[in-house]
């Protein structure tokens, strides 16, 4: 009897919050053996998962990667979380076990820091933890989303379509991530070779035609006088130009890491004309996706909103997810907060509440999420469409105003030679 009682008192309580299907909350403390059984029973119940957490005397710290794990961490790149989710997917749908898949895994890598970190992996599951529990004590290299899409398959019995699923979704986002920075590094590459053709002009060409302006003397045009003075200053103070532009460079960097830079920068993104619509629907890709994937799943709607938080990509977004956190805390619908949003496209909005009010909301956040997509790759195209002209256009300007310069008292000294 004492034995069956100790047995009794080492299984977890859980607190979980739900909504019945007429979406009156409920609330509760459950025993089960992990949180995956929690999700079954209240699924089971038929209701909506809000949230689930230990027992306050229950909870435990989550292990994380130690300190000296970081190097591991940093070489583990995203193209290899991508193949590994892929291949062991395949290899558990043609019957290959977890461990022997990481081992096999682990064996035809090239990267031996990805090596290292999936036997860890390994041992962890080997010892009996769960595949989501071994690969969150690893969070710089796999996302939070994929953490709680892993638990929910892990409650299900189907992690191997679980992990297709995911790599799937990792290269749709790999794919329209590099698109986005592909358009924007256009622009960027025009800069460069514009600042370039300047500094080579003002350095070594303009340099040379001061003897012949100087017979001119105050004759120039105001122009002429104005790019000679900057040269003279290029050529001889070039070092001080290279420290005033590598402190300019490192104080932008460090500016745009800072709280105050990240926020300018975001508020940049979304509310420049020509790159607005494509950063909108980039965003609405990310959390319609991963939204409609994790609810499908039977993630609770808390872990959701937190989840969201973090995968978004834009501090501006933070007061939609208060929103949505605050309704859904108090059982009121969703869609609302959707609506009100100006970061979400109408379209969008719409077909979330449509979804919430049919009982389907993770079926019309795919479709939302497919929507957004199309709208994404021509805003793409529009965007750089437009970009490519502008930028032509200015950097015809600035090399055109030093040709000018350069050619005005050529032409003025021709005529006093004629004359």
């Amino acid at each position: 009897m004492a034995l069956a009682v100790a047995e009794q008192s080492l299984i977890p309580r859980f607190e979980w919050r739900a909504r019945r299907a007429d979406g009156a909350p409920q609330r509760g403390i459950m025993e089960a053996s992990n949180h995956a059984g929690v999700v079954r029973e209240l699924h089971r119940q038929g209701l909506a998962v809000i949230s689930i957490a230990l027992a306050e005397l229950d909870a435990k710290p989550v292990a994380r990667a130690t300190p000296g794990d970081r190097s591991l961490s940093s070489r583990f790149s995203k193209d290899e979380v991508l193949s590994l989710c892929t291949q062991l997917s395949v290899m558990m749908k043609t019957g290959v076990s977890l461990v022997e898949g990481l081992e096999t895994y682990a064996a035809q890598t090239e990267s031996k820091e990805a090596a290292a970190v999936i036997n860890r992996i390994k041992e962890d599951v080997c010892e009996g933890e769960d595949l989501s529990a071994a690969m969150a004590k690893w969070p710089r290299i796999f996302p939070t989303v994929m953490i709680a899409l892993l638990q929910a398959a892990e409650a299900t019995g189907m992690l191997d379509q679980m992990l297709a699923r995911i790599s799937k979704d990792l290269a749709k986002q790999r794919k329209f991530t590099r698109q986005v920075k592909g358009a924007m590094a256009y622009p960027g590459i025009m800069l460069f070779v514009a600042f370039a053709a300047v500094a080579i002009i003002m350095t070594f060409v303009l340099p040379k035609f001061r003897p012949l302006f100087s017979a001119q003397g105050d004759r120039l045009p105001l122009i002429t006088r104005a790019l000679m003075a900057i040269a003279d200053n290029l050529h001889t103070h070039w070092m001080l130009w290279i420290i005033a532009l590598a402190a300019i460079i490192i104080s932008s960097v460090l500016w745009a890491r800072s709280t105050p830079g990240k926020y300018a920068l975001d508020w940049l993104r979304l509310n420049t004309p020509i790159v607005r619509k494509m950063f909108l629907q980039l965003y609405t890709v990310r959390f319609a996706g991963t939204m409609g994937t994790l609810l499908a799943a039977g993630v609770s709607l808390l872990e959701v909103i937190r989840i969201l938080r973090t995968i978004t990509g834009n501090t501006l977004y933070k007061q939609l997810w208060d929103d949505l956190e605050a309704r859904v805390s108090r059982g009121q619908d969703m869609s609302t907060a959707f609506l009100e949003s100006p970061f979400v496209p109408r379209p969008v909005a719409a077909m979330i509440n449509a979804g919430e009010r049919s009982g389907r909301l993770s079926e019309t956040l795919d479709h939302a999420a497919q929507f957004a997509e199309e709208e994404l790759d021509a805003a793409i195209k529009t965007a750089t469409s437009l970009i490519e002209p502008i930028m032509i256009l200015g950097m015809g300007v600035v090399v055109g105003g030093i040709a000018a310069a350069m050619l005005l008292p050529i032409f003025g000294l021709s005529k006093a030679i004629r004359s």
